[in-house]
């Protein structure tokens, strides 16, 4: 009896063609070991519910042994199979025979084995972004730390607005990606769920033990209508949803960091290590990591695209539509945590070029800072003192003089224009106060000031232990999981490990 085509008793042998294009052969190497984990645990869970003997589960254990020993083997006839389930499960027929082999399969579909693998694998694959964006977030504090003694300019409409540590830059950016971190740790409520058992849709007669794969596949619960169970990808859609803002956030940043590493900005230099030639001007620097960065949420974005519109329009119920959900589920993962690893290299090595950063402020990006100063010493309304702030600087700009160098008779002129009164000698008070002082006169929390940064960059350290230890229980629990399976199946077969 030929192995391969085991799924096919109602048909003829397919042609080639049809196989090739069918197959979900070289996406699914991305779940082989999630499949054989929830193979393993479904025939123990039959095992323990009386449909497959000790002996029989030992020598259907021994050929997935072989299989994990001789991963290659995969590959050799991949083309003559549809998917990975089916070269699993024919090559444990091939090592123990129909009688034994063909029990693997029993109270299961393609359509439960499938989800339940990338379930399993979306999970992992989750904690392993969500490592790479924790040492993102080291690297941020880090700079936030060595960056809060350079007062910045900060922009809107990219033109100069206000000045603030540097600092508080970074932590800006620290608190965006926590919350894509939370965004992402909280889908696995949704993604950490057991379709295992639903089968073709609408379940078994036969006794089996969901609870008993929830609990050894170290799944929170079960995902109980069956129905939902094999015909449901909401949990793709939202994982790459969040995974598309995360790089949205990522892109923004890497936006400003081209413009500042401009020769016309020059804030920030990159180390050569990180930076790229021209193939023609022996000049040139390039920032090309960074545009990469840029241009690779786009992969993201196209991931969610593609899956949103293989999901809106298929009826309800398991259609082989569901089998390209795979392929870019794949691609925002791996574009992802290869885009966090190389942006915390960057910020860990890029250096801040303070004489610049300095040179570059306008006088008058402290306008605003000098009206509520006027407003807490001369009691008068804000819109007052916001008219008389931009006389001053209108007429520093026609006289061609630097704001702060305008002279009592100037200030004068203008604080009788447009308050009706001579307010010159506080005016000329506040003006000779130094940038640092007036920043650090903000007291709003949350505002960008040195002695704000420094709470915050506390508070945010001690916030990322706790992070990095609820990720590392996590994790440990996902590794328990996979242990406890390994500590059932050892006392049927004394040899087996997963590694």
């Amino acid at each position: 009896m030929a192995e391969e085509g085991i799924y096919r008793s109602r048909l003829e042998p397919a042609f080639p063609e049809a196989t090739r294009y069918a197959s979900s052969m070289k996406e699914d190497s991305w779940i082989l070991d999630e499949d054989i984990e929830a193979t393993i645990a479904h025939d123990f869970m039959l095992m323990k519910q009386g449909y497959i003997t000790e002996e029989q589960f030992r020598k259907i254990v021994y050929a997935i042994k072989k299989l994990l020993e001789n991963k290659h083997l995969i590959q050799v006839d991949a083309e003559k199979y549809e998917d990975v389930h089916e070269l699993i499960e024919s090559f444990i027929i091939r090592e123990v025979g129909m009688e034994i082999g063909g029990l693997v399969h029993t109270a299961r579909s393609r359509n439960d084995q499938v989800v339940t693998a990338v379930r399993l694998k979306t999970r992992r694959e989750v904690f392993r972004i969500l490592k790479e964006i924790l040492d993102l977030e080291k690297a941020l504090l880090k700079k936030a730390q060595d960056t809060i003694d350079i007062l910045f300019p900060f922009y809107t409409h990219l033109q100069q607005a206000q000045i603030a540590p540097l600092s508080h830059y970074f932590l800006g950016y620290f608190d965006i990606i926590l919350r894509d971190f939370d965004r992402i740790l909280d889908s696995l409520k949704r993604i950490n769920l057991n379709p295992l058992g639903s089968v073709a849709i609408v379940g078994t007669s036969l006794k089996i033990d969901r609870e008993l794969t929830t609990r050894l596949l170290g799944f929170y619960g079960l995902l109980e209508n069956s129905f939902d169970a094999v015909s449901s990808r909401d949990f793709i859609l939202e994982v790459v949803s969040n995974l598309n803002i995360l790089m949205l956030n990522l892109s923004r940043m890497m936006e400003d960091f081209i413009i500042w590493l401009t020769s016309e900005f020059g804030f920030f230099t990159l180390p050569d290590e990180l930076a790229f030639p021209s193939s023609a001007m022996p000049n040139k620097k390039n920032p090309c990591i960074l545009e990469l960065a840029r241009a690779r949420s786009g992969r993201v974005f196209s991931s969610l695209t593609q899956l949103s519109m293989a999901y809106k329009g298929i009826p309800s119920g398991y259609v082989r539509d569901l089998q390209e959900t795979k392929p870019p589920l794949i691609e925002a993962f791996e574009t992802v945590r290869e885009t966090l690893r190389i942006i915390r290299i960057v910020i860990e090595n890029l250096h801040e070029n303070r004489d610049r950063i300095r040179s570059s402020m306008e006088q008058s990006i402290v306008a605003l800072d000098i009206a509520e100063r006027i407003i807490e010493e001369a009691k008068i309304p804000f819109r007052l003192a916001h008219r008389l702030v931009g006389e001053m600087v209108k007429q520093s700009i026609k006289k061609g003089k630097s704001f702060r160098s305008l002279g009592e008779e100037e200030l004068r002129e203008a604080s009788l224009r447009i308050l009706g009164k001579d307010i010159s000698r506080l005016l000329t008070s506040i003006l000779s106060k130094r940038d640092e002082l007036l920043v650090s006169l903000r007291s709003s929390r949350g505002a960008g000031s040195q002695s704000n940064d420094m709470r915050m960059l506390q508070e945010r350290k001690k916030t990322l232990e706790e992070y990095y230890a609820k990720l590392d229980r996590m994790i440990e629990e996902d590794n328990l999981a996979k242990k406890t399976l390994e500590k059932h199946v050892k006392s049927v077969v004394e040899d087996f490990a997963f590694s």
